[in-house]
């Protein structure tokens, strides 16, 4: 009863208003009367008599028994209300369980359906599958007949070709082996000649670079005196200058003999005939040019001593 009553709050609450309304109307019946209120100045209001009706027993008894029997006519009402309502939710779960298994049925047969359409369009996609294939095994079989037909063929067509190919290299190798051996001799001859030639060009060759390195050789110890010349020239013999002293001097230059770096490397002397040295090579500048272009170097070594 109670999870009847908790699960439709509503009737409970209509159910209990009727139950109040019945036992204030039956329970209580009591008459008020009021006086009037005094109006003379000074005199004493008078005093409010209540009038209580008294019940006897068996009135009270009838009172008693209609409130049970409004309350249980409230309560038969309330338990039919609820019946009717369950009943309803009952016929409505049943209703939607109905529908649910026809869906459910209407689906399991829809997909019936659909499962057979792909089993009947597999069975027809195996059996066209197979037919191309049987189709294609025939072509290839009659395309591997003509082939092995064609192969026999050309293997015929080509041994008939290598017999004559063979007898026209034959042919051809015996032509050919006359004519190396004619060319073979002429090329020993012209090989002797060239030899001979070789020989002779060699031999200038290596003359000519001999007098060569001479020359380059002379000039390069004229390029080298001109520059001590002209260091010479430049030179000014320093305080306690004792002879014999001499120093080795690093010189970096570009072309037109102009200086870009002077460093005395080694020196016997003491500071100052050093750097009189290197003071005689930077006023020396520009450099003496090399006889030859070939002899220019942008770094060049050589060993002054003063005459």
């Amino acid at each position: 009863m109670w999870s009847l009553l908790t699960g439709h709050r509503r009737l409970f609450v209509w159910v209990l208003s009727i139950h109040v309304l019945l036992f204030l109307v039956l329970g209580v019946n009591l008459h008020f009367k009021a006086s009037a209120d005094p109006t003379a100045r000074g005199e004493q209001a008078q005093v409010e008599v209540v009038e209580a009706v008294a019940m006897d027993g068996e009135t009270f008894d009838r009172a008693r028994q209609a409130r049970e029997e409004a309350r249980e006519e409230a309560l038969r009402q309330a338990r039919e209300q609820i019946e009717a309502e369950r009943r309803r939710e009952e016929e409505a779960r049943r209703q939607e369980a109905e529908r649910r298994a026809q869906a459910e049925q209407a689906r399991r047969e829809a997909e019936q359906r659909a499962q057979a359409e792909r089993e009947r369009a597999e069975a027809e996609r195996q059996a066209r599958e197979q037919r191309q294939r049987e189709e294609a095994e025939r072509q290839a079989r009659e395309q591997r007949e003509r082939e092995e037909a064609e192969r026999r063929a050309q293997a015929q067509r080509e041994r008939e070709e290598a017999e004559r190919r063979a007898e026209e290299a034959r042919r051809q190798a015996e032509a050919e082996r006359r004519e190396q051996e004619r060319q073979a001799e002429e090329a020993r001859l012209r090989e002797r000649m060239e030899a001979e030639q070789r020989r002779l060009e060699q031999a200038e060759a290596e003359r000519q670079r001999a007098a060569r390195q001479r020359e380059l050789d002379r000039q390069q110890s004229e390029y080298a005196a001109a520059i001590r010349s002209a260091v010479q020239r430049h030179w000014r013999r320093p305080d306690g200058h004792r002879s014999g002293q001499s120093a080795v001097v690093f010189v970096r230059q570009s072309p037109g003999g102009f200086i870009q770096q002077v460093r005395v490397e080694q020196c016997t002397g003491n500071a100052m005939f050093c750097e009189s040295v290197e003071r005689a090579v930077r006023l020396a500048e520009p450099l003496p040019s090399p006889p030859d272009p070939d002899l220019f170097v942008r770094e060049i070594r050589f060993t002054f001593e003063p005459s």
